[in-house]
């Protein structure tokens, strides 16, 4: 019985300890300013990048970070039924972006892929091509802004 009360406080005096913080709370923002010096390569995908960035830019920090970014945006046949139609593809966004933070210059390449079924409706297709290229902006933009963090 003893051993029993001793565990549980032991526990609960573990467990209280323990802190619990969202990893993107308003507390864990960084303090920098994104500034976009070149964009080259898909457009659209550059454009979502950019927005992303720009959420989490702060404007009036004193630290700034230069960014150039190259994209290129892809979309591969991945499987043929056997009337040799499309079945499946693959979406690939390969990012390349070029950091200059306190004089220190970095490269660093993303690539991101999915693959997806073809939809019959071509309208429908190239809206739900947009939403992934959308995801996979918000993907990269992300790993980029965690990559951002760990540069001092």
């Amino acid at each position: 019985m003893f051993k029993k009360i001793l565990t549980l406080i032991f526990i609960l005096n573990f467990l209280s300890s323990c802190e619990y913080k969202p990893i993107y709370s308003s507390s864990n923002k960084a303090d920098y300013r994104i500034i976009i010096t070149d964009l080259s390569g898909d457009k659209k995908l550059n454009k979502y990048i950019v927005e992303n960035l720009e959420r989490n830019s702060q404007k009036n920090s004193v630290k700034i970070i230069n960014i150039k970014i190259n994209s290129k945006y892809s979309r591969e046949v991945l499987a043929k039924n056997t009337l040799g139609s499309t079945t499946d593809y693959q979406a690939r966004a390969i990012t390349e972006f070029e950091i200059n933070k306190n004089e220190i210059t970095e490269k660093l390449i993303i690539d991101e892929k999915f693959n997806y079924q073809k939809i019959l409706d071509s309208y429908e297709e190239k809206s739900y091509e947009q939403t992934i290229k959308s995801n996979l902006a918000t993907s990269i933009s992300q790993k980029l802004i965690l990559r951002l963090s760990i540069i001092e």
